[in-house]
C-alpha cells in the first residue's frame, strides 16, 4: 500500500519536472534564437570611428590641459576642483550622447561642442607651455654684453684693428670691470708701442686729433656721451674695429613672499636698440612699491641726471651713467639714495617698448603738455600711440616745461597705458605674440614661481589697485661726473626735501600693513 503510494507521488514529479524542463529549454532556445536573428538584422552604428576618435581626444585634451594648469600653480587647489568637477560633469554628457544610438542629426551639436572644447583645450595647453617658457626665459641670469670700438683720426690709413701695429694707444680709465678684458683682446689684433691712460674725455680726444695718440679705446657707453659732450672732435675719428666682453649680473635674490608681503620693483630703462644684454646708460629710473596687503601700487620716478654717489665707485656721477656697470650698480645706487631695499628689477630697451607697444596694437596715454619730438606730435590730453611714437612721448625731455621731471611724468604714463592694455580683454587674441615678444625683450631676477604666484593671486581674489605717483625733483647744474673723469657735465642736483618725501612715501607703502 504504501509502495504504491510512494510509486505514484514519484512518477507524477518526475513526469512536471521533465514537462517543465522541456519547456524550460524551448524557451531558452527560441529567446536565443529571437536574439540571434535580432543581432543579425541590427545594423552598425553610422560614423562609430568619427565618435569615438573624437571622445578620446577629448579626454586626452581635457587630461593633458588640467595638469599644466595644476603644475603651472596659476589656479588654486579650490579652482582646480571646481573646475575638475564641471568638465567631469559636462564631458561625461557628452561621451554618454556621443557613443550611443542615438540619431545622427541629435549628436551633431554635440559632435561640435566637444570639437570646440578641444580646441580650447588644445591652444589653452599650448599656452600655458608659452607661458611657462616665457616666465623660465625671462627669468634668466643673462649675460650682459659691453662693447668697446677702436677709434683712428678719419685721414688715417687704417681701415681695421687688425693692421695696427707700432701705434700708440689712448685709453680712457673708466676703472669697469670689463676694461682690462676689452684691452687684452684688443691686443690679439694689434700691437702697440705706447699705451696711455685718460682721466678726461677732452684730453683724450685732442690727443688723438693732434696726433699725440694714434688709436683710441672706447666703451659704448662713453661713445655715448662723447658724441653728446664733444661733438666736434669726436666726429674728426672713425671706428675701425670693436671688442665685446660679456659679465654675469650679480644681484642679489630677495626672499620676500610676492603674495603677503610689500616689495620693491626697479624698471630700467636702458638708452639702446638691440640686444637687451647690452650694457648701456639707464634713461629710465622707475621704482614700484607693491603692498599686496591693502592692493597699494607706488610709482616714484628719479631724474637721469640725478647727481648720486655710484654704491660701487663712491664717486658722484649721473644716476643713468650708472647703469655703464651694469644693472647692479644702479639699483644699489638708488638703495643707497633712499635709504631702501629694492627686491626686484625689471630691464628693458628702446627697442623692447617699440616691439611690446606695437604687439598690443598701441597704447593710449595721458599728456599734460602740447609738444613734439622726433617726428612725432602730441596734445594735451589722450593720445594713442604706436611704438615709435610711445618711445618718443617717453624720451622727450627739452621740449617740456620741466625737463626730466616731466620726461619722467610721460615715462609713468606709459607704463600705466602698459598696464590698462595688457589688462583689457583684447590681451587674449594678442596673448601668443606677446610672449614672444618680451621674452626676447625683458630680462628681470623675478622667479616664474613669483610671477605664477602673483597671477593666482590676482585671479583668486582680483582686487582692485589704487595707484599712487611720487616724483624726485632738483635743481639744474654743471659738475664734474665719474664717467667723464675731469669734464663737467649737465646734471641735476637732488632736492633733499624731495628725497626726504619719496623716502617717507615708500616706507609708508612698504612698511604698511
Amino acid at each position: 500500500m504504501h509502495l504504491q503510494k510512494f510509486t505514484t507521488i514519484f512518477l507524477n514529479n518526475y513526469a512536471f519536472f521533465t514537462k517543465r524542463n522541456y519547456n524550460i529549454l524551448v524557451g531558452e532556445e527560441f529567446f536565443m534564437e529571437k536574439t540571434k536573428q535580432k543581432v543579425i538584422k541590427r545594423k552598425p552604428m553610422k560614423h562609430k570611428a568619427l565618435f569615438r576618435t573624437v571622445s578620446i581626444l577629448l579626454v586626452i585634451l581635457t587630461s593633458i590641459f588640467l595638469v599644466k594648469l595644476l603644475c603651472i600653480g596659476i589656479l588654486g587647489l579650490k579652482h582646480i576642483v571646481s573646475l575638475c568637477g564641471i568638465l567631469f560633469l559636462v564631458e561625461a554628457f557628452l561621451l554618454f550622447v556621443l557613443n550611443k544610438r542615438f540619431k545622427v542629426v541629435i549628436k551633431i551639436p554635440f559632435l561640435v561642442l566637444a570639437v570646440l572644447l578641444i580646441c580650447v583645450f588644445s591652444y589653452g595647453s599650448y599656452s600655458l607651455e608659452a607661458t611657462t617658457r616665457f616666465a623660465m626665459k625671462i627669468a634668466e641670469n643673462i649675460s650682459y654684453e659691453e662693447k668697446y670700438y677702436v677709434y683712428v683720426v678719419n685721414s688715417s690709413g687704417h681701415s681695421s684693428a687688425d693692421g695696427l701695429t707700432a701705434s700708440k694707444l689712448g685709453i680712457f680709465d673708466s676703472k669697469g670691470k670689463t676694461l682690462e678684458e676689452a684691452v687684452r683682446l684688443l691686443k690679439k689684433k694689434a700691437s702697440f708701442e705706447e699705451e696711455k691712460k685718460y682721466d678726461d674725455l677732452g684730453a683724450l680726444f685732442e690727443d688723438c686729433t693732434d696726433g699725440k695718440i694714434d688709436v683710441i679705446l672706447l666703451s659704448s657707453t662713453l661713445e655715448e656721451i662723447a658724441s653728446e659732450e664733444y661733438t666736434d672732435l669726436f666726429y674728426q675719428l672713425k671706428s675701425i674695429g670693436e671688442v665685446s666682453v660679456k659679465t654675469k649680473a650679480n644681484v642679489k635674490k630677495s626672499n620676500v613672499d610676492v603674495t603677503n608681503d610689500p616689495f620693491l620693483v626697479y624698471i630700467s630703462g636702458i638708452d639702446t636698440y638691440g640686444s637687451i644684454a647690452n650694457i648701456s646708460r639707464s634713461d629710465v629710473n622707475i621704482l614700484v612699491a607693491v603692498n599686496p596687503k591693502n592692493n597699494k601700487v607706488l610709482l616714484v620716478n628719479t631724474p637721469r641726471d640725478y647727481y648720486v654717489k655710484l654704491h660701487s665707485k663712491k664717486a658722484f656721477d649721473k644716476l643713468t651713467h650708472a647703469g655703464n656697470y651694469g644693472i647692479e650698480e644702479s639699483i644699489t645706487t638708488l638703495e643707497d639714495l633712499y635709504h631702501t631695499d629694492i627686491d626686484f628689477y625689471v630691464k628693458l630697451n628702446f627697442s623692447s617698448l617699440i616691439k611690446i607697444v606695437d604687439t598690443l596694437g598701441g597704447i593710449t596715454v595721458e599728456s599734460k603738455y602740447n609738444f613734439a619730438y622726433d617726428g612725432h606730435s602730441f596734445h594735451k590730453g589722450k593720445n594713442t600711440l604706436n611704438g615709435s611714437a610711445a618711445l618718443a612721448f617717453s624720451r622727450s625731455r627739452k621740449e617740456l616745461p620741466l625737463g626730466d621731471i616731466s620726461r619722467g611724468e610721460n615715462q609713468e604714463a606709459v607704463i600705466k597705458g602698459l598696464i590698462e592694455k595688457v589688462t583689457s580683454p583684447s590681451i587674449i587674441t594678442k596673448y601668443k605674440r606677446l610672449l614672444d615678444t618680451l621674452g626676447n625683450s625683458v630680462v628681470t631676477n623675478m622667479s616664474d614661481v613669483e610671477m605664477f604666484a602673483l597671477a593666482k593671486m590676482q585671479l583668486a581674489s582680483n582686487p582692485t589697485w589704487t595707484v599712487e605717483t611720487k616724483n624726485a625733483r632738483g635743481s639744474d647744474a654743471y659738475k664734474t661726473a665719474y664717467s667723464a673723469g675731469k669734464t663737467k657735465l649737465y646734471v641735476m642736483d637732488p632736492d633733499e626735501t624731495s628725497v626726504n618725501e619719496v623716502i617717507q612715501a615708500l616706507n609708508e607703502i612698504l612698511e604698511e600693513n
